[in-house]
């Protein structure tokens, strides 16, 4: 009776581990993707959006309850950073100027949240608000698009970090790049290189949710060459787990980065 006892609890014991284990494996598994989309209107002026959910790139509304996890959307440009204006639905931006001929980038942040996850699902709570969570972790959230304007190609700002914790920087403007061909970017964390960074990617129509176009790993500093085999909307994605330094209120702090980018025939 001893022995079998002690069997059991032992496998008890090998089944929360591997639960757990799993859990920690896959940070954010059951988060939405958070990704920005933008261009330039009929009047000149920039429309943009945040896009977050399941299905990139069609932006949805968002629920009221998780709005204020969003900054404002910014355009960036070689001199400033501008902060956009929201209009109509709520994922959506504008700017104030009409863009002239150009490269610029449009950047999105969604604010550190803690997410726990246990018997009911996920929540929006940390540890100490949620002592019976088997997962905790503190999410921060970076994404960006790059927006040609009248045929630019510059490389000269969109190469150069924007400064996001963890952040996807195109080493050539993808406006130079055709499908099939190598976009090489760099994946860094803190303004390091993030190595052997895995990255995914996938294009607007790929018609499999469950999978991505692309997948690969980074070199040693952080780089990776992304092959878009189709032209199109494509949008990639590197994420970065380490253990959080108050236990109390998660194990993991998860950073998530998204850019995305137009490839042409």
């Amino acid at each position: 009776m001893f022995r079998s006892a002690t069997k059991s609890k032992s496998f008890q014991i090998a089944a929360t581990s591997l639960m757990l284990s799993l859990l920690l494996a896959t940070p954010g598994a059951f988060a939405h993707d958070f990704w920005v989309n933008a261009a330039r209107s009929e009047n000149g002026v920039l429309k943009a959006e945040i896009g977050y959910g399941h299905d990139f790139p069609k932006p949805e509304t968002i629920v009221e309850d998780r709005v204020h996890l969003f900054d404002s959307l910014y355009l960036a440009t070689p001199e400033e950073k501008v902060k956009l204006v929201q209009s109509g639905e709520n994922y959506a931006y504008e700017g104030k100027k009409e863009l002239a001929k150009g490269s610029y980038m449009v950047l999105g942040y969604y604010h550190p949240t803690f997410w726990s996850n246990g018997a009911d699902g996920w929540a929006q709570k940390d540890r100490q608000q949620r002592p019976d969570a088997t997962y905790c972790e503190e999410v921060s959230m970076f994404a960006k698009t790059i927006l040609n304007i009248d045929g630019s190609d510059d490389d000269s700002f969109i190469t150069k970090p924007t400064g996001q914790r963890l952040e996807i920087v195109p080493l050539m403007n993808p406006a130079k790049v055709k499908a099939g061909e190598k976009f090489t970017v760099q994946v860094l964390v803190d303004g390091k290189p993030l190595k052997t960074a895995k990255l995914e990617a996938t294009f607007g129509g790929f018609s499999d949710k469950d999978f991505k176009a692309f997948s690969g790993r980074a070199d040693l500093q952080g780089i990776i060459d992304i092959i878009p085999l189709k032209a199109g909307y494509w949008f990639a994605k590197v994420s970065h787990a380490f253990e959080h330094e108050d236990k109390t209120r998660a194990d993991e702090v998860v950073l998530v980065s998204t850019l995305t980018f137009h490839i042409g025939e």
